[in-house]
């Protein structure tokens, strides 16, 4: 142990690996979908680095197989190997083998996938070429081999990890018929989702699937976007949770196609998940199992979204794939002429403008047709005023069309544009003008005739003046229409095309085309290619939409200069080791091994001089630092560079003695100017009530405040003879002393609150938070002080009260509070502005100080003979959920058997962590009641024990757990009247004259957490803490064991 204390003073323990227990299990299924050539993070028509791309994937994916050894499932759910031109490269000019594309999969080792549609988008022999190199699965259950019924890949693949078999089955939308039909010459057939989804589930379940998942190309349920007749519904993922029983569904479907995101949706007991599209974010699935005797069975799912934008791109991936980046880099920059001003594609939605025109001109020409249709299809995209290059040809038109040209009538002309114009919605002054349910690329122009879209009239009524050459069109009239591929199959909604004959299809790219163009005329001017043939109208809708599309200009500030950076953290409570957390998607969140490299890595971004704090309770909370009285967490947080702390509630755990040893050891003062003798005349001389803080020129008072009810939340042996008196008199009372003393004055308080929402990116408003730092604030002259690092309450808090602002980082090491204080200039001249976040320190995302990894390891091993001892077996995980829960009954339970009493009282705040399903140790339920709390037997007349359990339900629901009791009450009673009747075990209710045994812990008998009516009771030891009862009872239960669902609470009329 004291090897650890002497490298913590220097300077998270290895993952944990999967579960040893064989009747549970945990797998995490880990997905991306639509990924579109994205394999590095970079933009190939910009030629600049870009958020997201499989480079960045591979980093979480790396940290996750880590995290989770010999659990991860790795799946992509199709639309792979098209969409960007490193994709297009890779498919038309350069073979490659292996296609990098899927190479990329092949590296990160995935173990399936599904076809999207756009695999078929070159043809099948692309797509052959492509997957054969994949040394992962591809699997499909829809997709046949012409018109026989012999399935194109195989209908599902069955992993296994953790003991469990995954079985995976894929599906694609049918819209592949449609938009692909001609590419695929009959070579290729695609059923709808509906037919095959059940014989694909049936498949899994004759595999002897433990988990059934989904990888589905296919939006949820949206419209589809083309007639389905005789195809199938685009979207049909959704129909997947209402296969008809008994019929198998599965439990987890990957939602792709509609490049959407979608963290847990639940349906019937399916979960349907979607990551972004381009590799912006995976979708983490965290499933728990139980061993039945035929295999595993899904107990409960969790799932998260991770974004990669900010992830930093895997080294040795991003090398594996430099010279392919760089040889599709070298293609799209070949030059190809020369463009003068006019076509940006930014107003091509709202008028006729120079790109436009050149594309359907060249089409136009190309197919010898009457008239033109295309799309604007990225509004930041356009063409170079000077050299063009072919990457800038990819980003007006990124889409693998080809050209095709129909015979249509005047009436399909007018329904064309009058669908186009569904874009729109009806112009009202004021209101937004796009109709979002319609895709921009399904705004399509015609060029070669003249017309105007009234957006006073509804859809299906705005075409105005339609004429050809100067004369109105007719419906009897009859034309050529050049478009491309995908618009002539019907995709977009354009089913006025149906039967429409084609008259030009020799399969050339509509890109290639335009490059061949440029390169033919060497210099391309929009005089020589604008040609008004629409307009928008009415003229103020013109003008709304310009201003809607117009990108809103940021004046350029002088550069803003941080002048201090704050970080804190709060209630570390022995926190060495990094925690998942309920909401961390499975993700090891802090760790003193984490902490360390986290807060100096925030501390050197800034540039700027900084501080550390911490909100006090540092020390009780683990066995690693329990079992030593906390010198391990004193020495972690000497390491982190803490500068000051407030004194929490739980430093006083083992006595006034020990926690001044701790201080002697500390490198940074505690601080309490709120801590006097009882008689409130004087301070004790360890309790400062503030410190100054000099750095880089830079002087920081930092005042303490330790929590007003420590002799409530502590044990009162402990704190007798001292007060804690109000926070907000004993801050005026030594501001003007610690204002005079430092340039900044922070006040860091053992005090907490809780808000309404989460202001981890910026603070909320003061009315989202209540709680009694709030008042101290309230209790302050406004701004009198700079910032509030508050604690106690394990709650995110980052809001602005009285103009002070108020932050907390959650508890355990599990965020860092960043409070920066910077100088802006601006055109009022030069004002001081306050930014505050909380970030969430990743044990993932950071290399881990390695001193502290190994002295941790030695700390671990020191108690390890302690902590690893197997004491129960859970069925369930069992979770602090609620006003009442199973965790609390059991405990309850415990204290009420082991004591032989009555009934048993345990106060809510007692119980500090879950129990997870499976095997658990000493350790394990140490965190669950780390305070060793010594079991007492009290004896006391039914008016106390209906005192006691009025107070329980003083607050808004019951705040303590029973056993051997049943209460009822009511809520809209006041405080202190509010139990109706009190029923014990044996059927009678609770006389007040009447004397009865009482299990509590010493704690609640000495009058913490407002228990006062039980000072006095005479008591018996019965010989164990708190722990060691539940440990003891939890021996004679029936393994595994299941918490007591029988609620003890009922608030009146019946419900709980």
């Amino acid at each position: 142990m004291y090897v650890l204390l002497a490298l913590l003073a220097v300077q998270q323990p290895a993952p944990p690996s999967a579960s040893p227990v064989s009747d549970t299990a945990h797998v995490v299924i880990v997905a991306t979908t639509d990924v579109h050539g994205r394999v590095l993070g970079w933009d190939y028509v910009r030629d600049a680095p870009a958020p997201g791309g499989l480079s960045r994937a591979a980093t979480m994916v790396e940290a996750l197989r880590a995290q989770y050894p010999e659990q991860v499932v790795l799946v992509d759910a199709g639309d792979l190997i098209e969409g960007n031109l490193f994709a297009a490269y890779f498919a038309e000019r350069d073979s490659q083998r292996p296609h990098p594309v899927v190479d990329a999969l092949n590296a990160m080792q995935y173990d399936a996938a599904t076809p999207g549609n756009h695999e078929f988008d070159f043809g099948p022999a692309v797509l052959a070429r492509a997957t054969g190199d994949a040394t992962y699965h591809y699997v499909s259950a829809n997709v046949f081999r012409g018109a026989s019924d012999t399935l194109a890949y195989p209908p599902y693949v069955v992993v296994t990890r953790a003991g469990v078999k995954i079985g995976i089955t894929g599906l694609t939308t049918p819209g592949v018929m449609v938009w692909d039909r001609s590419e695929l010459g009959g070579r290729i057939r695609v059923r709808p989702i509906a037919e095959a989804a059940p014989l694909a589930l049936r498949r899994l379940d004759l595999a002897g699937a433990d988990l059934k998942v989904v990888l589905v190309h296919s939006g949820l349920n949206e419209p589809s976007s083309y007639d389905t007749a005789g195809v199938g519904a685009e979207n049909a993922a959704l129909g997947l949770a209402s296969i008809p029983l008994p019929a198998p569904r599965p439990d987890l479907v990957i939602v792709g196609h509609s490049h959407k995101e979608m963290r847990d949706y639940v349906v019937n007991g399916v979960h349907f998940v979607q990551p972004r599209n381009f590799a912006l974010s995976l979708a983490v699935v965290h499933v728990s199992l139980a061993k039945e005797t035929t295999g595993y069975r899904v107990v409960a799912m969790r799932s998260e979204l991770i974004p990669l934008a900010t992830v930093a791109e895997l080294p040795r991936f991003v090398r594996r794939f430099t010279a392919a980046h760089e040889r599709a880099r070298a293609w799209g920059a070949m030059p190809l002429g020369s463009a003068g001003p006019g076509f940006s594609a930014r107003y091509g939605r709202a008028e006729d403008t120079p790109l436009l025109d050149f594309i359907n001109e060249v089409q136009r020409r190309r197919a010898g047709a009457d008239v033109s249709a295309a799309a604007d299809f990225d509004l930041g995209a356009g063409l170079p005023e000077g050299e063009v290059r072919e990457r800038d040809v990819s980003g007006i038109y990124p889409y693998e069309n080809t050209l095709r040209a129909v015979r249509i009538s005047g009436d399909q002309l007018k329904t064309y544009l009058e669908q186009a114009a569904r874009y729109f919605r009806t112009y009202q002054p004021g209101a937004p003008l796009i109709n979002d349910s319609v895709a921009g690329f399904n705004f399509d122009v015609v060029s070669g005739v003249t017309y105007t879209i009234d957006l006073t009239q509804g859809p299906g009524r705005r075409i105005r003046g339609l004429a050809f050459r100067g004369r109105a069109v007719t419906a009897a009239d009859s034309f050529t229409l050049a478009l491309s591929s995908y618009r002539q199959s019907g995709g977009g909604g354009y089913t006025m095309l149906r039967g429409a004959r084609v008259v030009y299809d020799r399969g050339e790219s509509i890109r290639d085309l335009l490059a061949d163009e440029i390169r033919t005329r060497r210099l391309l001017t929009a005089q020589g290619v604008y040609s008004p043939s629409w307009s928008l109208g009415p003229a103020e809708a013109r003008a709304a939409l310009r201003q809607a599309f117009t990108p809103s200009v940021v004046a350029v500030p002088r550069p803003d200069s941080t002048l201090l950076r704050v970080l804190a953290i709060n209630d570390f409570h022995g926190a060495l080791e990094p925690q998942v957390w309920p909401w961390s998607a499975g993700r090891p969140v802090g760790g003193a091994a984490a902490l360390k490299p986290w807060l100096d890595s925030l501390a050197r971004a800034c540039f700027c001089t900084s501080i550390r704090l911490d909100g006090g309770d540092e020390m009780q909370g683990t066995p690693v630092s329990n079992f030593n009285f906390g010198r391990p967490a004193i020495a972690a947080l000497n390491a982190l560079g803490v500068d000051a702390a407030a004194i929490g509630n739980h430093e006083f755990d083992w006595s006034v003695d020990t926690l001044r040893a701790r201080m002697a050891e500390a490198h940074y003062r505690f601080l309490g100017a709120n801590i006097t003798d009882s008689a409130g005349t004087a301070r004790p001389d360890w309790a400062e009530p503030f410190t100054v803080i000099e750095r880089g020129g830079v002087r920081v008072a930092v005042i303490g405040l330790a929590l007003p009810a420590t002799p409530e939340t502590t044990a009162p042996r402990n704190v007798r003879g001292l007060a804690f008196g109000d926070g907000a008199r004993a801050v005026r009372r030594v501001l003007p002393q610690a204002r005079a003393a430092g340039d900044y004055v922070i006040v860091v308080a053992h005090v907490g609150a809780f808000c309404d929402g989460d202001g981890a990116a910026a603070p909320l408003g003061p009315a989202a938070c209540h709680g009694e730092i709030i008042d101290v604030a309230r209790g302050l002259d406004s701004g009198s002080v700079d910032l509030i690092v508050s604690g106690h309450t394990h709650s995110l808090v980052n809001t602005v009260v009285n103009g002070i602002p108020i932050v907390q980082a959650r508890s355990s090491g599990a965020g860092i509070a960043v409070v920066d204080f910077v100088r802006v200039s601006g055109a009022g001249g030069v004002r001081r502005e306050v930014r505050a976040r909380i970030e969430t320190p990743f044990a993932d995302r950071i290399r881990l100080n390695p001193a502290l990894v190994d002295a941790l390891r030695l700390s671990q091993a020191s108690v390890s003979v302690i902590t690893d001892r197997p004491v129960a077996r859970f069925g369930t995980e069992l979770r602090r959920t609620g006003a009442e829960h199973g965790l609390g009954r059991l405990i309850a339970d415990a204290q009420r058997n082991i004591a032989k009493a009555d009934v048993a009282l345990v106060n809510n705040g007692g119980i500090r962590a879950d129990v997870a399903a499976g095997l658990a140790t000493y350790g394990d339920l140490y965190r669950v009641e780390p305070f060793q709390n010594r079991l007492l037997r009290l004896t006391v007349s039914g008016k106390v024990l209906k005192q006691a359990l009025e107070h329980a339900l003083s607050g808004e629901g019951p705040d303590a757990h029973v056993a051997g009791i049943v209460v009822w009450y009511d809520l809209g009673k006041p405080a202190g009247r509010r139990i109706k009747r009190l029923r014990l075990a044996n059927g009678k209710d609770v006389d007040d004259g009447r004397t009865y045994t009482l299990a509590v812990s010493d704690f609640l008998a000495a009058g913490g957490s407002g228990y006062t009516m039980l000072v006095g009771a005479p008591p018996s030891e019965v010989g164990v803490t708190d722990v060691d009862a539940l440990i003891q009872y939890l021996a004679v239960l029936r393994q595994p064991i299941s918490a007591p669902d029988d609620p003890r609470f009922y608030r009146e009329g019946g419900g709980r």
